[in-house]
């Protein structure tokens, strides 16, 4: 498979060799050069989130936390592309990375702690429960939930039970801050020591702060253990951990 442009990218994009990368969580196909990445993705149906979300979050992000710099941005009818900078270094997830457990969770712990610290009366995204909600019945109501995917403890249950415990369940508050939706592994680049910025954000935007915490924790224990998630949790502070929402924010990302 090859990576073809609109005319407006290869305007601004120089000549490159484009490697595959993955297609994301986001339904979005990624390719990389050198000192590029290329997002492309088909347009229509339930998105996790779309490329315009995040070239807006990417902008508003920049110069605020660590994140690529926008190139550009283009649709066609039938797909949608965003360009941006590659960030150096590698993925928290890779194995490289994960030779350093400490660093990881230290690393990730401050990336999130700095994220959450922004103002959040200059957010203008917003994730809150009232707009993920309305977002996961529309994706049970359209049946694009990977039921196969769900965590073990739910393997068996369906999107609509799903769905039912989280209305049953949900938080009477919120403590919002600013969040970054996504912070699997993958979505931090590191550099030695250092936290060079955060990929895929088109999910950004003001949350509970446990939406953030219940998958970076979720993660950190796929990759390195329960021990290291507990101690990620205790450098985060762990006074501001609430267990309760941890799991409800877990059970909501089944629907996405």
């Amino acid at each position: 498979m090859t990576l073809t442009l609109p005319a407006a990218l290869r305007r601004v994009l120089p000549a490159a060799r484009w490697e595959s990368v993955t297609d994301g969580k986001s339904g979005a196909g990624v390719w990389r050069s050198q000192k590029y990445v290329v997002k492309v993705q088909e347009r229509g149906g339930l998105p996790v989130s779309t490329l315009l979300q995040e070239r807006e979050r990417l902008r508003w992000l920049a110069g605020r936390v660590p994140v690529p710099a926008v190139v550009g941005y283009e649709a066609t009818p039938t797909h949608d592309y965003l360009a941006m900078t590659r960030l150096p270094g590698i993925p928290m997830s890779h194995p490289d990375a994960v030779l350093h457990p400490e660093r990881v969770v230290d690393l990730l712990a401050r990336a999130l702690r700095e994220l959450h610290a922004l103002s959040v009366r200059d957010c203008p995204f917003t994730m809150t429960l009232s707009v993920t909600l309305r977002l996961a019945r529309e994706r049970v109501e359209a049946g694009v939930v990977d039921e196969s995917d769900f965590d073990d403890e739910r393997q068996g249950w369906t999107a609509a039970r799903v769905w039912n415990e989280l209305v049953r369940t949900r938080p009477e508050s919120e403590d919002l801050v600013v969040t970054h939706g996504d912070p699997w592994l993958p979505n931090l680049i590191v550099n030695g020591e250092y936290v060079e910025g955060f990929v895929d954000v088109g999910r950004a935007g003001l949350a509970d702060r446990h939406a953030d915490l219940a998958l970076a924790h979720h993660s950190l224990t796929h990759h390195l253990g329960r021990d290291h998630a507990e101690r990620f949790l205790d450098l985060y502070g762990r006074a501001l951990v609430d267990e309760r929402k941890l799991a409800y924010y877990r059970l909501l990302d089944e629907l996405f």
